[in-house]
């Protein structure tokens, strides 16, 4: 069965990006418990830190993919951001794949995707289901360790711990995103995202002969 594993890179627009009546009902809800000025500013920071996690308040900088048949690996990145999903989904497009593989895409990647396309004014060329506990076509590592309890949390670090795979995580992970974009270091970025495709596949070869 081909698959093709997939992973995403984000992080926060600039506030001045984002309109000013969403930053308005963002800030007004730290406001409930009236905080003194000096924790309200805490919070908003705190805040701001977190808008890449959020596909209104974020962006995507790098999409990587992995063919787990052939290795062949594919990385897009642009400073358009409607630049790079267009190119993302054309070559989705004219590559068929079986199954899809994500670690968490179910609930962060593929929504994340989907709605910077729509704010772009986009279709994407393929539907690539998030329907929760079922592998095909869309195969979430995370999910399947997971099942149906949530609690049962684990990072991808931890799953290569515990599978003795190479981890992703030891020159960066995604809260040092922000700051390594800010500072121009895409590369690190885009071989980042291709370590956490290499290190799903790893993952995803081991489980999928149960998951036929």
């Amino acid at each position: 069965m081909s698959a093709l594993v997939l992973d995403i890179e984000t992080v926060s627009q600039a506030v001045e990006e984002i309109p000013d009546r969403a930053l308005e009902y963002l800030f007004k809800s730290l406001e409930r418990d009236r905080p003194e000025e000096e924790e309200l500013k805490r919070r908003r920071e705190e805040m701001i830190l977190r808008f890449g996690l959020d596909p209104t308040t974020g962006r995507v900088i790098v999409i990587g993919l992995l063919d787990v048949d052939t290795r062949a690996e594919t990385v897009f990145s642009d400073d358009s951001e409607k630049v790079l999903l267009s190119k993302f989904w054309e070559w989705l497009a004219a590559n068929e794949h079986e199954r899809y593989v994500t670690f968490n895409g179910k609930r962060f990647d593929i929504p994340f995707l989907n709605v910077r396309s729509a704010i772009h004014g986009l279709t994407p060329s393929k539907v690539i289901p998030a329907e929760p506990l079922t592998t095909r076509p869309h195969f979430d590592v995370r999910e399947v360790f997971e099942g149906n309890d949530r609690r049962r949390r684990g990072s991808l670090d931890y799953f290569t711990a515990i599978f003795g795979v190479p981890s992703p995580k030891s020159k960066m992970d995604g809260a040092k995103v922000n700051d390594a974009y800010a500072e121009g270091r895409l590369d690190d970025i885009v071989q980042y995202c291709l370590e956490d495709c290499r290190a799903t596949a790893a993952i995803y070869e081991r489980l999928a002969p149960l998951y036929p």
